[in-house]
């Protein structure tokens, strides 16, 4: 029998101590599409030159476990990955109600709702968080997904929001969420034990000390919305016979709706936008592990500076992108991927408060727009108590708690 690789199974679990495999018995499986996940060892060849002109022998150097798991994005199934390629930790989102805010009117021509107590940033809020409402007077305006675009106005009572609200009277017993967990960038170091799976044959490998390295997350119309994790071990264990599975019993993978990148919205410049054509970005923590003389395994896998970068494509429609790349402007980018279904629907979003425009490409052709694509990086938002943004250069918020 061989192994088909539609059955192929990847579970994994959070490690206490680095390197030091996690407990049999508590781990989760994973969805993916694809994975490169393998041992890795550089081959040494003798360079001694011999009367016959031959190599004589060659050795195995330094093992590494490596590659990447790669899926489709839905909420709740690559928390874990990516709060460890963020070095963050997951925080649970805010609430207020009329006993901090007093009364609520919201405006639709505006896009805006204002309150008449409270200061919003002293309680927390902050712009590019997606919020929900229960208890206001106009019942469509009650849990829906709204994303903040502005705090101001006299005592940060204003909350501008996107898509505009309906048009509603004063409600006086209300509260505003930001519901899920937003996570924002760190300096924790995290490790996963990862088992990939070979059930028909019972056979598997046991990777330890996986840092993950880098997430990619591409954006397409009519395309689910994929990220892949880039993983770096410390290293690799085949188990077979009795051995096998190591993981005895994971939890069964998520049950959540993929995202697609047609359900959902894109921020850009200050503007919510319609002519964004493809996006993707990437988180890379620049991970290193060197070996050293005498040892199979590196001692340790380090962390770099955490660099978030990406590039997006978009309709030429006026001259605002192309003078943004010209004269250096810093923009924000924000991405809310939402899922299917009546509102509140789950949703994923990714807000860059600092990004600046690093080049311009177009190819023009007979038909169709004039497409330009343009990379970008993002940058620290120094932030804070009282700040209109998370001090990050990204922010993940999702809908499930």
């Amino acid at each position: 029998m061989t192994q088909p690789a539609v059955n192929v199974q990847i579970a994994y679990a959070p490690e206490t101590t680095f390197g030091t495999p996690a407990l049999a018995g508590s781990s989760q499986f994973i969805r993916r599409v694809s994975s490169t996940l393998v041992v890795n060892k550089n081959a040494i060849a003798s360079n001694e030159v011999r009367s016959d002109q031959q190599v004589f022998d060659v050795r195995h150097g330094v093992r590494q476990a490596g590659g990447a798991l790669e899926g489709e994005l839905s909420t709740g199934t690559y928390d874990d990955f990516m709060q460890a390629v963020m070095r963050g930790t997951w925080a649970t989102g805010i609430s207020a109600s009329n006993t901090q805010l007093t009364s609520v009117v919201a405006n639709a021509a505006a896009s805006n709702v204002v309150f008449t107590g409270g200061d919003l940033l002293a309680l927390g809020f902050k712009v590019g968080d997606v919020v929900r409402f229960t208890g206001m007077t106009q019942a469509a305006n009650n849990n829906t997904n709204f994303r903040v675009t502005s705090i101001g106005g006299a005592n940060n009572r204003t909350m501008g929001v996107t898509p505009p609200p309906v048009d509603s009277a004063s409600s006086t017993t209300f509260t505003v969420v930001v519901p899920g967990r937003k996570l924002t960038n760190g300096t924790v170091q995290r490790s996963f034990t990862i088992e990939q799976r070979n059930p028909d044959i019972s056979v598997s490998e046991r990777f330890s000390g996986c840092r993950i390295g880098a997430m990619n997350v591409s954006l397409n119309p009519n395309s689910m919305a994929t990220a892949r994790f880039d993983v770096l071990g410390l290293d690799g264990t085949v188990l077979s016979g009795g051995s096998f599975p190591y993981f005895t019993s994971p939890t069964a993978e998520t049950a959540t709706g993929v995202l697609a990148g047609v359900s959902g919205s894109i921020r850009l410049a200050g503007v919510e936008q319609g002519i964004v054509t493809a996006a993707d970005f990437s988180i890379n923590c620049n991970l290193r592990a060197d070996p050293v003389v005498g040892a199979l395994t590196v001692p340790q896998i380090f962390y770099g500076r955490t660099v978030v970068t990406g590039s997006l494509s978009a309709f030429l429609r006026d001259a605002a992108l192309l003078n943004a790349f010209l004269n250096e402007t810093e923009t924000d980018f924000v991405v809310q991927l939402n899922g299917a279904g009546p509102q509140p629907q789950d949703f994923l979003c990714f807000s860059f408060q600092r990004v600046k425009l690093n080049g311009v490409s177009k190819t023009i052709g007979p038909d169709g727009g004039v497409i330009a694509t343009f990379p970008f990086q993002a940058l620290l938002r120094t932030g804070g108590a009282g700040q209109q943004a998370d001090q990050s250069t990204l922010v993940i918020q999702r809908s499930n708690a």
